[in-house]
């Protein structure tokens, strides 16, 4: 399910940014180290796999 922007607020984190609930990589971040934003951060490339994969899915059920 996606997600309002967020990433983690330590400094030796991936500079990535999640926005897929269903992330492992952002379920990993603990909740009081999320910080809502993007924050010049690169997309976590889990989260666009799953995002582009969703709307795929979407997309066939439209056209068929």
């Amino acid at each position: 399910m996606r997600v309002r922007p967020y990433h983690s607020a330590r400094s030796t984190a991936v500079h990535v940014y999640h926005e897929d609930d269903d992330c492992p990589a952002g379920r990993a971040v603990p909740w009081f180290d999320k910080v809502e934003g993007r924050r010049d951060c690169e997309p976590c490339p889990q989260c666009v796999a799953a995002v582009t994969s969703c709307l795929d899915r979407s997309a066939a059920a439209e056209v068929s």
